[in-house]
Order: C-alpha cells, then structure tokens, then sequence
C-alpha cells in the first residue's frame, strides 16, 4: 500500500490510462488504416469502444474504492497534508491536463489525417 501513496504510482497511472484509453477510442481509425471500409471499421471498432468506456468506468470504481479501504492517516500525516496543498493542486493540474490530451490527441490525429489523405499512402505494406 506504501506504492499507491507515491508519486510515482500517480503517474503510472495517468499513463496506463492515457495508453489504454487512446488506443481503445482510435480502434476504428486503425482498422481504417488497415484497409477496411468505413463501416465495417465502425461495426469492428465499437465493441472495442464500448469495452474500453466500460474498463474504465470499472477501473475508477476499483481506484476509489481503494482509495477509500486504505488506512486511516494519523495525527502527524493529517498536518503535513494539510500543510502542502499545493501538491493536491499539482495534482489536481496534472489530471485536467492529461485528461483534456487524451481527447484532443485522438481528435487532432483523426483532423490531420482527413488533411493529408491524399499524401498518406494506406495500401503501402
């Protein structure tokens, strides 16, 4: 339980996330790539979607609840968290940001990728 107080637990986690969520949501623009048609992408790619919403809903549920299970802070540990607020701020930061980048990424690569179709070759292989 030691890990999950660290930063780097903190971390690993947004990008575990980031990693799973991106790729689950860009699912029909990679059987895109791969040669198939538009809506059999769609038809292919969905239940992917869907599962990847699901896993993370699940995900936050397992991440609060343990949050909550773990052990109460003593006396000592409540005054130094009282103390740093600036690090729960940081935080706070950190998952606004990377949250806001796992929606404009996959949609800044679906824009640029409508703009330079015509340059991509997705037969080459």
């Amino acid at each position: 339980m030691k890990f999950l107080d660290s930063p780097i637990a903190f971390v690993s986690a947004l990008c575990v996330a980031i990693f799973v969520f991106g790729l689950g949501l860009t699912s029909p623009i990679w059987f895109l790539v791969d040669g198939k048609g538009p809506l059999q992408a769609v038809h292919e790619g969905t239940p992917i979607v869907v599962i990847t919403i699901i896993g993370l809903i699940i995900t936050g549920l397992i991440g609060t609840a343990a949050h909550r299970l773990r052990r109460p802070m003593e006396f000592e540990e409540i005054q130094t968290a009282a103390a740093v607020p600036a690090d729960d701020h940081r935080k706070h930061v950190i998952v606004h940001i990377l949250v806001s980048l796992m929606f404009i990424v996959p949609f800044l690569t679906i824009v640029v990728g409508y703009l330079l179709k015509r340059v991509i070759d997705f037969s080459a292989g």
